[in-house]
This record gives C-alpha cells, sequence and structure tokens, in this order.
C-alpha cells in the first residue's frame, strides 16, 4: 500500500509540479576573450610580458595569452594561480602559505594550488563565481595590476 500511494505521489508531483533547477551564471568565451583584452591592454601600460590565463567556473581555460619569449612555466603558474582563485573564491594573496615561507604550491591530484602570491583574482557575477584570471611573469604588484 505504501508504494502504491508513494507512486502516486510522485506521479502528481511530476505531472502538477515544478521542478526549477537552479540557473547558475556561466562565463562565456565571448566575454572572457575581452577580459583577456583588458588584461593585456594593461600589460602594455606596464610594459611588462605576462602570462595571462581567464579560466570558467570549473577551472578550464577559457582564454589565455603568453609572450613568446616568456618561459611556459610561467604561463602554467597563471594557470595555477586562477584555478586557485576560482576553485577557492578568493585572490591568491589572501590564501597565506602555511609552510613558513613567502609562497606555498601544493599537489591536489592533477591541480596544483597556489598560496601567498598575488595575480590570482576570482571573477563573480551575481555573488557567483564564475571564474578567474591568473597573471604570472612580472613582479607580483603588477601581476595583480594586470589581474
Amino acid at each position: 500500500m505504501r508504494i502504491i500511494l508513494s507512486a502516486l505521489l510522485f506521479f502528481h508531483l511530476i505531472s502538477f509540479g515544478e521542478i526549477k533547477l537552479e540557473e547558475i551564471p556561466r562565463l562565456d568565451t565571448t566575454t572572457a576573450l575581452k577580459i583577456l583584452n583588458a588584461c593585456h591592454e594593461e600589460a602594455l601600460i606596464q610594459k611588462v610580458n605576462v602570462a595571462i590565463v581567464i579560466v570558467g567556473i570549473d577551472g578550464r581555460i577559457l582564454a589565455s595569452s603568453k609572450s613568446e619569449k616568456m618561459d611556459p612555466g610561467l604561463y602554467d603558474f597563471a594557470k595555477f594561480k586562477a584555478q586557485t582563485s576560482c576553485f577557492k573564491g578568493i585572490a591568491t594573496e589572501e590564501l597565506p602559505a602555511r609552510n613558513g615561507q613567502a609562497l606555498e604550491i601544493m599537489d591536489i591530484g592533477s591541480l596544483k594550488v597556489i598560496r601567498g602570491v598575488q595575480g590570482g583574482i576570482p571573477l563573480y557575477y551575481q555573488g557567483h563565481v564564475v571564474g578567474a584570471i591568473g597573471v604570472s611573469g612580472a613582479k607580483p604588484e603588477i601581476d595583480k595590476a594586470i589581474a
């Protein structure tokens, strides 16, 4: 009898009820490219060569650039800054290093988490983290200014 009542209630909810899924805002590639362009313009004003990485809510790269003169490791560092800021929801400089030094890099599975360094900034839309910017290659305060 319970099964029949449960089935009837379930059928009623499906037939007449409204199931609302939370709409999560997302950063699209068009917007990411606009952000990348603004960061690149600031890098030109600052007269520095930097790697810039914009990631979406899932940490995947939506837009990026790197000077051909730069070490590829700096591009990876910018990516790690962006992913850390995205997943933590705060700037990388606000995550203090716990190893007694100014910088901490932790491996969490395939993700590298960067703590205690400037240049990783989360992007918010309507109170939700939708992605992040990571900049690397200049002095820390300039990386932050570009981001």
